[in-house]
């Protein structure tokens, strides 16, 4: 009895990320000017309930995409040539009544309507480096999430024992074959 009291404990205290509510609907390379290549991701499900009234209420929300390219490898060598994690936010003005998305290197879009604004905001164009992509047996990995920042010591502590926030999300990872 002790033994399930104890499982169940431990069950009680994990605390998963939301999954399942975002996912990546598509992901795939497209060339760009002067031969730099970017990776196009589209996402499903992004204005879920709790995102939309944090966005609403004036909260700006980041947005990261954890890029990787990676090569396949035999077990002793490390298969990433290039790691990443790009930054996007989202928000909204309440004084002009206007949705933003901040993207790197300081591109910035407006849109006074929340359908266009949604529209624009599930599709992440990401500039990719030029060099790795050029080798063969390269594929590009990867996934979108946001979570809150962690508190600092000692309430760290006691927020790894809360549940997320309710606009945390994580998406699935993506592997995306690099044709060259």
């Amino acid at each position: 009895m002790r033994k399930i009291l104890l499982i169940g404990f431990l069950f009680f205290l994990a605390t998963p990320l939301l999954a399942g509510q975002v996912r990546i609907q598509e992901a795939r390379l497209v060339p760009g000017e002067e031969g730099f290549d970017y990776l196009e991701v589209k996402l499903e499900g992004l204005f879920f309930p709790e995102l939309k009234e944090a966005l609403t209420e004036g909260i700006p929300i980041n947005i990261n995409c954890s890029v990787a390219i990676e090569k396949d490898r035999p077990i002793l060598w490390d298969p990433v040539l290039w790691e990443g994690v790009y930054t996007r936010v989202i928000k909204y003005n309440l004084l002009t009544k206007t949705f933003v998305i901040q993207d790197p290197p300081e591109v910035e879009k407006r849109s006074s309507s929340f359908q266009a604004f949604s529209r624009k905001a599930q599709i992440l164009r990401l500039p990719l480096p030029a060099r790795p992509l050029k080798k063969k047996g390269v594929y590009v990995e990867v996934r979108v999430y946001r979570r809150t920042a962690p508190l600092f010591f000692p309430f760290n502590l006691i927020y790894s024992l809360l549940s997320p926030a309710p606009a945390d999300f994580e998406t699935n990872k993506v592997r995306v074959e690099v044709k060259k």
